[in-house]
């Protein structure tokens, strides 16, 4: 029996999951020091988030609260963590601190020694406290204010800067402030820090290659390289298959392996297949198990940006797997001002709300951060492909070696961490520096030698740091800089991508964008306010007056409201009350952009990408995004969602008083009948007319019919696709005399049921807290509309319904 029982204990033993011998303890038990008292610190995080929490701040987006908390970037603050370690760590002959993100200039010290001096947020520092480490440890970091070094600094060299003081600190741009976003800038341990213990070696790095696809044969290279204390063998493991012994020799090692995966599936972005991510898992083993094990997630695939001479200019697109793709999508950046108030669940519900509004691409802009793994994770799994800047934006930098080396070491690790990630298209070099230095007056502040010196420093990390340390860690392409021209060298519209800020910052009319379309169009903008729910988390009602102190505090562009009253005044009525000018400036948003968003989709394949500036916010404010800070969509987001339609139509107004109807199809070949519908305001249908369509995966006009009279509307159907186009109007919103209409509604499990008597222009659901599937649409008499509801406690009793008779009924 006894013997039984001893042959039992073993199989079940040897059932259980083996653990690697390598050991990880996340560093936990911080604290913050403020006036001489040490308070509870959350890690990851920063001193604005410890004060909150300790109610020793007010919020600084409330009001005009941003003002009262400059003083905490002043400061120096200073983070300790009392920790133990257990005998079995002990034990390890090697001890490494990792600190993956400190923000910014900090001294740590261990026990009292200092073991680190940071000066870069984007990096992450490894330090050997084998020596130091003992079982009861105190760990101090000192944080210096930035300003006071990037003063010094400044001096130093003996001149200013484009972009200013910032540009000498490794640091989200973000952070001090810009046209969008507030000043705050944070400091603290904003990733975790972690005690990696080992005796014998442990795995630095995987790199797998894809030296081969076809649809028949994936062949990979994985080099894994292992740092060893001491000769040794081991055996090594990948992708579920045992690769032999390996004699390790002290110090640095590097392996090669050789996988092929038959009839492979392919990952695909959204909107043209599947998904597929293949797990690699790499262990090192000996006699006694696992030493270490890591695993990577990847997809097979294949992404080329094609930038060739041809008889226009240069082609800008993207292949994916050899087909050229139109890229739908948008500007991301930073979620919050703090960013360890963004969960799982944020990245979650935005890269969801990216998917329904049937995108596939995001820019991650250079003035923010390399995002949290999360991120990146999901866009895999989500097919949304990543355009990533590089950390620079709107500013020229400095060139001595020690920042040269800093900037060097913060590219490589952040390049090798992305760059197992399918989703990742690109890699560029800096946001807007080169037009800067081009076209807005940068270069007249210097003298000729400091002119070359600010130049040539551009040079060494734009055209040579940069793009040799993706082409030797990477298989992506680096761009230099976005945009490649600024507007006002006239290559920017047949070169290369654009930014056009001919509409907005010089007031040009939207039809503008369907005049200059560029070969991808990388950034293009215009503001509005968030709904009425946000701004009621930074207002009381007694400040929704754009003249307001509060007001003015959330509006960062210095012509902002200017700019959008003066648009407004061209199309619609003004509204006096506050109420309903967010209103009509969200409209105003959505339509103006529409223009260019379907003007770009249908110019391709000259135009073969769109993404507009902004998909969300960091903080409550008026802005260019389609999302607000707390996720709610604005009117811009559901236009993208019907703009960017797998198969949408678009109605092109010419000058010969007349409508070209295009149809647009990413994928789908198929045959249809298009309807063509002449309405009066009050419903009527005065004309009708229908013709089959042969649909192409590409743009394609497929019709062109006459202006409408004044007081009528055209809107155009495909019948079987139930696509429907945007409504024809003839002239402006203000000159219309729209009848009221009497809108019926029904709510029945999450779903509401709609019809009006009389045509409902941009009807507008709001009031009750929710997220609804369709918003801001056109209702017909005769039709019911079906909205979901993603609400908990939904009360339809509060229900607002508005739409442009709101405006013009005065």
């Amino acid at each position: 029996m006894y013997k039984y029982l001893f042959i039992l204990l073993v199989f079940f033993s040897s059932c259980k999951k083996q653990e690697k011998s390598n050991l990880s303890q996340e560093i936990s038990n911080w604290e913050f020091e403020h006036e001489n008292e040490w308070y509870k610190a959350e890690i990851p995080g920063n001193n604005f988030s410890d004060l909150l929490n300790h109610n020793l701040i007010s919020d600084p987006f409330y009001g005009t609260n941003e003002d009262s908390v400059q003083w905490i970037a002043e400061k120096n603050w200073n983070y300790r963590s009392k920790f133990s370690v257990s005998k079995k760590i002990l034990t390890k002959n090697n001890q490494l601190l990792c600190f993956h993100g400190l923000d910014t200039y900090a001294k740590v010290y261990l026990s009292d020694s200092l073991i680190l001096q940071a000066n870069n947020m984007f990096r992450t520092w490894e330090i050997d406290v084998s020596d130091i480490l003992k079982k009861d440890n105190t760990l101090l970091i000192k944080f210096d204010a930035v300003s006071k070094i990037e003063n010094k600094r400044q001096t130093t060299l003996g001149y200013s800067l484009p972009g200013g003081e910032r540009v000498f600190t490794r640091k989200a741009g973000f952070h001090y402030g810009w046209d969008w976003g507030a000043k705050i800038s944070p400091t603290g341990i904003w990733r975790k820090v972690e005690l990696q213990s080992w005796s014998d070696c442990k795995i630095k790095d995987i790199y797998i290659v894809q030296d081969h696809l076809t649809d028949t044969l994936a062949n990979l290279t994985i080099g894994i390289e292992i740092e060893s204390s001491v000769e040794k063998l081991v055996t090594l493991k990948a992708y579920n298959k045992v690769w032999g012994n390996f004699k390790l020799k002290k110090g640095n090692n590097k392996l090669s392996i050789i996988i092929r995966i038959p009839n492979p599936e392919l990952w695909w972005p959204n909107g043209y297949g599947k998904q597929k991510l293949y797990d690699i898992p790499i262990s090192i083993s000996d006699e006694n198990g696992i030493i270490d094990s890591q695993k990577k997630k990847i997809g097979l695939r294949k992404i080329e940006l094609i930038s060739e001479q041809d008889s226009i200019g240069e082609s800008f697109y993207f292949k994916v797997n050899d087909k050229p793709i139109f890229m739908k999508g948008a500007n991301y950046i930073p979620q919050d001002n703090l960013q360890n108030r963004v969960t799982k669940n944020h990245y979650r519900n935005l890269l969801n709300d990216v998917i329904k509004a049937n995108m596939n691409m995001l820019r991650v802009w250079g003035g923010g951060i390399y995002e949290e793994d999360i991120f990146y994770d999901l866009c895999d799994s989500l097919g949304i492909l990543v355009w990533q800047d590089f950390m620079f934006a709107c500013a020229m930098y400095p060139s001595d070696s020690l920042f040269l080396k800093n900037v060097q070491e913060e590219a490589i690790q952040n390049v090798k961490r992305l760059r197992h990630h399918p989703s990742i298209a690109l890699w560029c070099g800096n946001n807007e520096s080169s037009e800067g230095w081009h076209r807005w007056g940068w270069q007249n502040a210097y003298p000729q030698k400091q002119q070359d010196k600010i130049w040539e420093g551009y040079q060494k990390v734009f055209q040579e740091i940069l793009p040799t340390i993706v082409d030797e860690n990477s298989q992506s392409d680096y761009w230099e800089s976005s945009p490649k021209f600024g507007r006002g060298n006239p290559k920017h519209q047949f070169e290369g991508d654009a930014h056009y800020w001919g509409v907005w910052h010089d007031a040009e009319p939207f039809e503008n964008l369907e005049k200059k379309v560029p070969r991808f169009m990388s950034e293009f903008g215009f503001q509005s306010f968030p709904q009425l729910s946000t701004i009621a988390t930074f207002a009381d009602s007694l400040n929704w007056d754009l003249n307001s102190a509060v007001m003015k505090n959330h509006q960062k562009h210095p012509r902002g409201n200017a700019l959008i009253k003066e648009y407004m005044q061209r199309e619609y009525n003004v509204p006096e009350k506050f109420e309903k000018f967010v209103y009509a400036s969200q409209i105003l948003q959505a339509e103006g952009m529409r223009i260019g968003l379907e003007s770009h989709r249908r110019s391709q394949p000259y135009c073969m990408g769109t993404l507009y500036w902004q998909l969300n916010d960091c903080w409550p404010v008026a802005s260019w995004s389609g999302r607000d800070y707390y996720g709610n969509w604005k009117a811009l987001h559901y236009t993208a969602q019907d703009a960017f339609a797998q198969i949408s139509l678009s109605l092109e107004k010419t000058e010969n008083n007349s409508f070209n109807i295009w149809v647009i199809s990413d994928t789908t070949n198929c045959s249809d009948t298009l309807l063509i519908n002449t309405y009066s305001l009050k419903g009527e249908i005065l004309s009708s007319s229908k013709q089959f369509v042969k649909i192409q995966a590409k743009s394609q006009l497929i019709a062109s019919i006459p202006f409408c009279k004044d007081d009528e509307f055209i809107i155009c159907k495909l019948k079987q696709q139930k696509v429907q186009s945007k409504v024809g109007f003839t002239k402006a919103i203000k000159n219309y005399d729209f009848p009221k209409p009497t809108i019926q509604y029904q709510y029945l499990d999450n779903n509401l049921k709609l019809s009006t008597d009389v045509p409902t222009f941009q009807l507008y659901l709001h009031g009750v807290k929710g997220k609804f599937s369709d918003n801001f649409f056109t209702l017909l008499p005769g039709e019911e509309k079906i909205i979901e509801i993603e609400a908990s406690g939904f009360n339809p009793n509060n229900l607002l319904i508005w739409s442009l008779y709101e405006l013009n009924k005065n």
